[in-house]
Parts: C-alpha cells; structure tokens; sequence
C-alpha cells in the first residue's frame, strides 16, 4: 500500500474582495501568475483508439530520474494553459515535481490534431497518458490531479484500476468534481446559474463550428443548429458523437459517484461548499472508499479556493496545498 497523504489543511479565509461563492469563481479564472520562463517539451499521445492528444512535459530543474510526477488534468472548457493548471504546475516544479499538463481531445494544442472530443468519462484517454509517462520516467511514482471536469475522470480512473495495476500512480487529488454529472446539469440550469450554462456551450460550440473547418474526419452527427442549452448540447451532440444514446446514459456511464467506495490509492477530493458549479449536497451522504479524504471549505467557489492564511507566501490557499500534500507523500 503506497504512502497515506499527511492531510495538513489550515481554514481557508477568504480575500475580502471574494467573499462568496460567485466572485471566487471569477477569482479563479481572471488571477493569473506569470509564466514559467521554462521551455517545456511537447509530446503527442497515440491513444488506444487511433486518436491522438498532447501533453506538456515541463521537469523541474532539481528533479532527477525517479523523482515524481504530477499528471494534471484540465475542465470542461480548459486546457494546458488554464489559469489555475499553469499556477500549480509552476509551484509544484519550483517543489522539484514534474509536471506532465495534458490537452485533451480537442482542446489546446489538441484542438487540430484529434478527431475526438473530450467528455467527462475519458479516463481510458487518462489511463493512455498514464502509459506514456511510464515509458518517458518508468520509476517515478505518478500522482494524478483533476480540476472540475478533468477532477471526475481522475476519480473514474482511480476507481477502475485493478488492485495490481502496472502502472506507477500511487495516489490523487481531485478539486470541484462534478461527480454527478445529471444532478450538476440541473443545477446548472437553476436561475442563479444560468451564466456559467450560457458560458460553458457557448465556448464548446465555438470549439465545434471552428474543428468542423478545420480538422478532417472530425468525429460528427452533423447537427445544425448547435443548442444553446448545455443538456441540450450533451444530448444531441456531445452524447452521441461520444457513443452515448443521449445525456442520461453520458452521464450515468461517465459519473464517479457512484465509484467512489472503490478507490483504494489514496485520494483527495476538495470541495467548496459555495460552489455555483458543482453543488456541495452533491456529496452528503456518499460512500467514499476509507484512503479517500474530502476536504471541505466554507468558500471556494468553482476552482477559486482564494484567501489569506499566515503560513502560505500568497493568495492561492489551494496551490499550497496540493503542494503540501504531495510533497508528504516523499517524506
């Protein structure tokens, strides 16, 4: 049994400027540190299924052969280069972790090259990942780290791996998962949320209008008009083009709730309980596998988790955390 997280987590206390669940939000996406200066290596990922993806392999200057690896897996909407992924990946490589950030099916510098889409079950894709960091680092211990829709398919995957699995993941994090995807979709479609709905099909039309110029043999049904209603896109495209009969049977397949219990590495899954995404009642009640944590916040929004605690450098509690928690799995 690989090494239990040393759980160190200090209460979040909010920036004054960000004191709910929405503004947090916001927090998350518009707080940006400034790049790494480092040259990071790029590597296109042949996928089981004769699609392709790339990751970017940034290693940190005082990492060695064997040292960690930290995989990190964007959202819905995200990719490599999303705020929150870039802001981690600097702080872990500055920790001596290399970093592996991948661009999912038709996002990043995925967007041209896949035929595919990503969706909220792609763990197989994960899993692909997973066996090429094998073989570019085949002694380093593999932690895995999922940020919203990216945090559902690490959980997936950690609960699907057989207990003598061949490959090095040891351990995971998971920050804001949606894991019911049906009961996150209603929420969306409540009156306070209908922003982040619009927002979310907005950008995944746009992706899908500019792919269907510009990539050939794009996995497609061809409907016209696209929704403008993200059940409505996850029903009449994303479900079906993704072999799904519809929303109901994506999200039913693809949720890691009702997996949770069978994930015996040990996990992390932090939560906000403002959360305007992924509704925190989402988890009451769950049967959660004895290796997996739930870190609970009172604020925090969708990936925000920003505010002031005496023993971090800045603002970004959750930063320093999975920090924290990684680095105790080395000690």
């Amino acid at each position: 049994m690989a090494k239990e997280f040393f759980v160190d987590y200090p209460k979040l206390r909010p920036a004054v400027w960000a004191n709910n669940g929405h503004l947090q939000t916001l927090a998350s996406f518009f707080l940006r540190s400034k790049k790494s200066t480092r040259v990071q290596t790029k590597h296109v990922v042949q996928l089981s299924d004769g699609d392709r993806l790339v990751i970017h392999d940034d290693i940190a200057k005082s990492w060695i052969t064997g040292d960690r690896v930290a995989i990190l897996v964007h959202g819905l909407c995200g990719c490599h280069d999303s705020p929150c992924i870039r802001r981690i990946a600097f702080r872990l490589r500055r920790h001596g972790v290399r970093t592996i950030r991948i661009d999912m099916r038709g996002v990043g510098d995925s967007t041209l090259i896949s035929r595919g889409h990503l969706h909220a079950g792609r763990s197989d894709d994960l899993l692909d990942v997973v066996a090429k960091v094998n073989q570019l680092t085949p002694l380093s211990k593999i932690s895995l780290i999922g940020f919203s829709l990216g945090a559902n398919i690490v959980l997936k995957l950690l609960a699907e791996l057989p207990f003598d699995h061949l490959t090095n993941i040891d351990s995971g994090i998971a920050v804001s998962p949606p894991i019911d995807l049906e009961y996150c979709s209603a929420n969306l479609r409540s009156r306070g949320n209908r922003l982040y709905d619009h927002y979310f099909v907005s950008r995944l039309t746009k992706t899908v209008t500019m792919r269907r110029r510009k990539v050939m043999n794009l996995v497609d049904n061809g409907l016209n008009p696209m929704p403008d209603r993200l059940l409505d896109f996850d029903d009449q495209f994303a479900g079906p083009v993704n072999g799904f009969a519809g929303a109901r049977e994506y999200y039913n397949k693809c949720s890691s709730a009702k997996l949770l219990n069978q994930i015996y590495l040990p996990t992390i899954i932090v939560a906000a309980k403002d959360d305007p995404v992924i509704p925190f009642d989402m988890f009451d009640q769950r049967l959660f596998a004895p290796q997996t944590e739930l870190v609970k916040t009172e604020s925090g929004g969708h990936l925000g988790f920003v505010g002031n605690h005496p023993q971090d450098p800045d603002q970004f509690w959750l930063d320093w955390r999975v920090c924290s928690w990684l680095n105790s799995l080395d000690d």
